[in-house]
């Protein structure tokens, strides 16, 4: 039973396969899965969601009537790592391939005892690891869930609070005059220590040179759309920038100057003054209110007339009463106290006392924040760690905006940090642009590595895993810089106020400020509580980062043990042979013997070639001729292989329909 066409979707194209050995290129991580499955549901006698011609004893049939005809092997298909596919000798595995017979028979039986051995106490370890992982990843989430997000904004606040209280009641320096001035000095020495200590642990590297060598270490491994070294490396700039800018707006935010609070203090003032203003300035009387106080006026005048000059109340002086207060009523939210004064004015009305105490105070109060946020902009223009960060930032923006092609934060509401972030980490690029081969581009990887402090890479031979740990360690890194932005803002706010508190005596007398600082010491324990959650979030990264170094180790001899098996299964299906009298064809028919049959015949081989070259495919050709393969994965020199072997042993089929 062969494969002759296969068409992976209704709608999509199809491609022919070779008699004997087929190399299908071009395919993609998922599509290799697709097709193992597909011979899978074949060799079991199930239908799968492909169509297809099959060639059954010389006679072209649908794939599904096919599939009726060869019922089930009663085993699945056979998948080879090309890996174990080189001739291997007895010598290989501590053998005399003399002693292949009698006695040898039994040596090969134990060598494959003691690979099955090892191969499941290696898999027991990675079964207790992957129980570690997961406990360690619980932990993770358990740290990151206990970081306060708001507790940095809550202590800045504070600070910013008591900064302006000791300004009104004329303190310069908060902390005079406080209680307990010894025992806060000794607790502000205590953290510097520690937070030293903290520092000198963490681990340090340049995340962008990491992140665009893992970038191009992964496109050697790869074809097609990879992510952009370039892009890469920028998002992490960029991202780091931000972490260094969100600290030095913390240290401004205590001093009660953060650009947020002044700004959102000077546009408070700003409507203040605005609405004050607007009541201030006088307007003009429109005719329907003259109007209506000519005619109150002239109803005054005609109760008068009715009244007379009497004292005694009666109903005509009630009535007088009345007209006299609907006429004041109506001159007084004008600005006028009398009716004389409204017929003696200038036809403009007059602004109440009150109204102009208003305007008078929102004035001094806008002058006052517009002074505070001048001082604000002098202070970050003098400020030249946030002047250099800032500059940074808007190279970083147009170095985004011409990767990207447009600037990602003109239409987009959204965090500016997050977006141009997001935008970087989409933009992709062909591997085959990047022009750095394997060996090069791990090489330059392993250096990167090395010199960000990351450790488990050393020992690792599989490609793929040690992009694995550049990735890891990458997550490391920018959980040691947010916690190391922490400590760095905490070590500096705790050392300005240690000597602000050095020489003030015992500080004996409590004076009004001691809110603002009760304030500032409960926000001092939510910001604790987040510089732990930050320090157990890099300790939790880094055990993740070395126990995924001992785990991809463990698999990677486990992979070879697995390998060493198939190879050693293949000496003893020799010794069998010599044992049992059978004539020796070699080793390729002792593996034939083990491709699953239907009634159909052979069911096809499926070959990985992983990192093989494509010279361990030579044993393949000795296969009987009914036996078809199909070969996946990009091994080197497969074009040169399939020359070499000529067009009536292989071919290759173009399989970039399978998605």
């Amino acid at each position: 039973m062969r494969f002759v066409e296969l068409r992976p979707s209704p709608d999509g194209g199809s491609f022919h396969l070779h008699h004997r050995i087929t190399w299908l290129k071009g395919l993609a991580p998922a599509a290799r899965v697709a097709v193992v499955g597909m011979v899978h549901d074949v060799a079991l006698g199930e239908r799968p969601d492909w169509g297809g011609v099959l060639d059954i004893d010389g006679e072209h049939v649908d794939l599904a009537e096919g599939i009726e005809r060869i019922g089930e092997t009663g085993d699945a298909a056979l998948v080879i790592d090309a890996a174990s596919l080189p001739d291997v000798t007895a010598d290989d595995l501590a053998l005399d391939d003399s002693d292949l017979d009698g006695a040898g028979l039994e040596s090969a039986k134990q060598k494959l005892q003691e690979l099955e051995e090892r191969i499941t106490s290696l898999a027991e370890e990675l079964a207790a690891s992957s129980k570690v992982r997961s406990d360690m990843t619980a932990h993770l989430t358990s740290s990151l869930a206990q970081v306060e997000t708001t507790a940095a904004d809550l202590l800045d606040g504070a600070d910013g609070e008591l900064g302006r209280a000791a300004r009104l009641a004329q303190r310069p320096d908060p902390w005079t005059g406080m209680s307990g001035v010894p025992e806060r000095m000794a607790e502000l020495t205590d953290q510097i220590t520690a937070v030293d200590e903290r520092l000198s642990t963490l681990p340090s590297g340049d995340r962008p040179a990491l992140a665009a060598a893992v970038a191009i270490a992964r496109a050697s491994l790869v074809t097609g759309a990879v992510p952009s070294p370039e892009a890469v490396a920028l998002a992490q700039a960029w991202s780091s920038l931000h972490q260094r800018l969100r600290g030095l707006e913390s240290r401004m935010e205590a001093a009660g100057g953060g650009t947020e609070a002044v700004a959102e203090r000077l546009e408070v003032a700003r409507k203040a003054a605005r609405i004050a203003e607007d009541a201030a300035v006088p307007r003009q009387i429109s005719a329907e209110e003259t109007d209506k106080l000519e005619i109150l006026h002239e109803a005054r005048l005609n109760a008068e007339q009715k009244a007379g000059r009497s004292v005694r109340r009666g109903a005509n002086r009630a009535a007088f009463d009345e007209a006299e207060q609907n006429l004041q009523d109506a001159l007084e939210p004008l600005g006028y106290p009398t009716w004389a004064a409204f017929r003696m004015g200038n036809g403009l009305a007059s602004v109440p006392t009150e109204v102009l105490a208003e305007h008078e105070r929102t004035q001094t109060e806008l002058e006052a924040a517009e002074l505070e946020w001048a001082m604000l902009m002098a202070r970050i223009e003098s400020d030249t760690e946030l002047q250099d960060v800032l500059s940074a930032l808007d190279k970083a923006l147009e170095h985004a905006t011409e990767i990207l092609g447009s600037n990602p934060t003109k239409d987009d509401a959204g965090s500016a940090e997050t977006v141009v972030m997001e935008a970087l980490q989409g933009v992709t690029v062909e591997a085959s642009t990047i022009g750095v081969d394997r060996e090069a581009g791990i090489a330059h990887l392993r250096e990167a590595l090395t010199a960000a402090g990351a450790g488990g890479h050393e020992t690792l031979t599989s490609d793929a895993a040690i992009v694995a740990l550049g990735d890891s360690w990458t997550n490391v890194l920018m959980a040691a810089d947010e916690l190391a932005i922490r400590l760095l803002r905490d070590r500096e706010r705790a050392t300005e106020e240690l000597d602000a508190l050095e020489g003030l005596g015992d500080g004996s007398r409590v004076d009004r400020l001691d809110p603002e600082r009760a304030a500032v010491r409960e926000a001092e324990k939510a910001v604790a509580r987040t510089r732990d959650a930050l320090g157990n979030v890099v300790d939790a990264r880094m055990q993740l980062h070395m126990l995924a170094a001992t785990e991809l180790n463990l698999a990677e001899e486990h992979d070879d043990h697995l390998v060493q098996r198939e190879s050693a299964q293949v000496l003893l299906d020799l010794a069998v042979r010599r044992t049992e009298g059978r004539t020796n064809t070699g080793a390729a028919v002792a593996l034939a013997e083990r491709v699953p049959r239907g009634t159909a015949g052979p069911v096809p081989v499926v070959v990985v070639m992983g990192d093989s070259p494509a010279k361990t495919l030579d044993r393949l050709v000795a296969l009987p001729d009914d036996v078809q393969i199909l070969i996946i994965g990009e091994g080197q020199g497969m074009r040169e292989w399939l020359d070499e072997v000529g067009a009536d042993v292989a071919g290759q089929a173009d399989a970039g329909t399978l998605v």
